[in-house]
């Protein structure tokens, strides 16, 4: 039950409220008269008795509030005591039209608009902050020229010394009963949270799924006992703390688009602990605007229970995945939107198509999908088909001595090895249709079969995919089987390459340029243009061939500054265009006339740049700009 105190400065209020309080039969077990500076102590009192709401009028009820936190219904002065102050002040000053002077506690006022065309008088009012801004207060209205003031005990005291007539404002039974009325429907309403709140709580501690509700600050409001268990922390630890602190592994970036209207809902796969969850977030409406919320986690349960013999085979024979989505980096837009698909995927079982050239993530978000997805425990099986001899297809796949029936003289396929868990075939467009038809039995009734009458081995696997060219230009030409690929399509990622996210390439540049000049104890310097040459070229091995173009860049570089002129050379000398000429392909290492001049200039100077420049008529700054330009280096010093 919510309790009402009241605290009030005299004992003729205290009087009158009692008698409201047995008429209205109003739960008010806590009834004091006190003095101002003892309110705030008076407040705290009530508190440890058990008061929930305290009702209190003018300065004391501006203490309490400032240094306490319990809900405080203020006693105002009723427009009809006004009504009763201001008749009586024209009586007192016997004036048609006098000049009525207030001062009081702006909080205990009510709303006065009307009242000078009411009574036809003209109220001149002074509020007080504190009790010490009395005389303050009564020097401003002196100057104001009242013909009256109105006021509380210590206002009329003092007024009365400088020859003012006065008025003592009193809280009559109507302003004491509005306030007391007003606190019984504040109890009322802080009964009904109380119980909703405590109906909300059993059903949230009851919950197997973890429940968080954040504000529109990203803060922490409520969480239930799984959350607490997950995190290993008290509610009252974490209440009022920002959801990233919690949960780093959370998507700020999403969540901050729910609370601001920009999306719906959230889901999506997310490691926490080392445990797949699936994260839903959906925002907390009221009155069309946003205020908060509510975050879900429920445990995605492992697909199979690995033994510890089980786990130690897996990790000798290298079933295992290794990677999460934190090991995927990506600065770029469009990867961000491939990696939230991505831990969307995680939560579904069917099948993943990726394209992505050499070199990309492809295998990385591959192993971070099985690792959020319900099969985390299960193995890993990873195979590139690409350059497989064809006959050999059916053996890496199904096993080898394809059909017998004795599983222990049958070499296991990957389809096998992966059972219960993920395989992941790198370059499916190298696949036969014989394979790809058999890959579509495997999937249509998880059972590798000797022929479509006889069944050999019961298999459940996920199956991932990649390829770098588009399958529907295969199946196009009758080189791709069409039930294979609408099989495979429904999932689908495409991981842009590195020359498409030039803030990713710049990264892996810096890391790579980093870690050799690290190894190499070698320190270079990275000039602006060579940064420049870096987002310039083309890149089509992606990653692979960055890392070992970087070695190459450190290990032979004889010079301090790394700038555009060596990065254009060794990236001509390592990657030269291919041409067909004649029937046979030959390097053909295209250079612009002005290049080609060039070279021809310094060739015949020596390395000379004055004359070179002399003769081409232009300065030596312009000529060594030319020079960065088409990658041109003097062979003389």
């Amino acid at each position: 039950m919510v309790k009402i105190g009241l605290l009030v400065p005299y004992e003729e209020m205290l009087v009158i409220g009692k008698k409201i309080i047995k008429e209205q039969e109003l739960e008010v077990e806590y009834m004091r008269v006190i003095q101002t500076v003892d309110a705030v102590n008076e407040a705290r009192m009530a508190i440890d008795a058990g008061v929930h709401i305290i009702v209190a009028r003018g300065y004391q009820a501006k203490l309490i509030k400032q240094y306490t936190n319990i809900p405080l219904v203020e006693i105002r002065l009723h427009a009809q005591e006004i009504g009763l102050l201001i008749k009586r002040a024209k009586e007192t000053t016997k004036k048609e039209h006098p000049r009525i002077g207030i001062i009081a506690f702006e909080n205990m006022l009510c709303d006065m608009s009307y009242m000078e065309d009411l009574f036809d008088v003209k109220l001149l009012v002074e509020s007080l902050g504190r009790t010490e801004d009395n005389a303050k207060a009564l020097y401003a209205m002196s100057n104001k020229k009242p013909d009256i003031i109105i006021g509380g005990e210590i206002t009329c005291e003092e007024a009365e010394k400088m020859g003012y007539p006065t008025l003592f404002y009193r809280s009559t039974e109507e302003s004491i009963s509005e306030a007391l009325h007003s606190a019984k429907k504040m109890a009322y309403a802080a009964e009904s949270e109380k119980q909703n709140t405590a109906q909300i709580e059993t059903i949230l501690d009851a919950s197997f799924n973890g429940i968080i509700k954040i504000n529109t600050e990203g803060k922490l409001i409520v969480v239930n006992k799984p959350i607490e268990n997950l995190i290993g922390k008290t509610a009252e630890e974490v209440i009022g703390t920002s959801i990233s602190e919690i949960f780093p592994e959370f998507d700020m970036g999403a969540i901050w688009d729910i609370l601001h209207g920009k999306r719906e809902n959230y889901t999506i796969s997310v490691d926490i602990r080392n445990q797949s969850w699936i994260l839903l977030v959906a925002p907390i409406q009221y009155d069309d605007k946003i205020t908060g919320a509510i975050i879900s986690l429920h445990k995605v349960n492992d697909l199979v229970q690995k033994k510890k013999h089980t786990q130690d085979e897996m990790i000798l024979r290298g079933f295992t995945a290794q990677a999460t989505f934190h090991n995927v980096y990506t600065e770029n837009e469009q990867m961000g939107k491939v990696l939230e698909q991505a831990k969307e995927y995680a939560l579904s079982d069917s099948p993943i198509l990726i394209y992505s050239e050499t070199g990309t993530e492809s295998h990385l978000i591959a192993e971070a999908i099985h690792n959020s997805s319900e099969r985390k425990s299960g193995p890993f099986v990873s195979i590139n088909m690409s350059g497989v001899d064809k006959d050999k297809q059916l053996e890496i796949l199904f096993g080898g001595e394809y059909g017998l029936t004795d599983v222990q003289t049958r070499m296991k396929g990957a389809f096998i090895k992966a059972n219960h868990g993920t395989v992941f075939i790198k370059g499916i467009e190298d696949l036969t249709l014989r394979v790809q038809q058999q890959i579509v039995r495997v999937m249509s009734s998880w059972q590798i079969t000797k022929t479509d009458m006889q069944s050999i081995d019961n298999v459940n696997v996920r199956v991932m995919v990649s390829s770098k060219i588009n399958l529907y230009c295969l199946v196009k030409e009758g080189k791709f089987s069409e039930e294979l690929f609408y099989l495979i399509q429904g999932l689908t990622l495409e991981i842009p390459s590195l020359s498409q996210r030039k803030e990713d390439l710049q990264y892996y540049f810096k890391k790579f340029f980093k870690e050799y000049c690290q190894k190499y104890n070698k320190y270079l310097v990275l000039t602006h243009g060579g940064k420049d040459k870096i987002n310039q070229l083309l890149w089509q091995g992606n990653l692979i061939q960055l890392k070992t173009f970087c070695e190459r860049l450190v290990i032979t570089a004889d010079k301090r500054n790394i700038d555009e002129v060596r990065i254009q050379n060794l990236y001509s000398e390592l990657y030269p265009y291919i041409s067909e000429i004649g029937g046979e392909e030959k390097v053909v290492i295209y250079k612009s006339p002005e290049a080609v001049k060039l070279s021809e200039l310094l060739e015949k100077h020596h390395g000379n740049r004055n004359l070179v420049a002399e003769e081409l008529g232009i300065s030596t700054t312009t000529l060594w700009r030319k020079m960065k330009k088409y990658g041109v280096e003097a062979k003389y010093k």
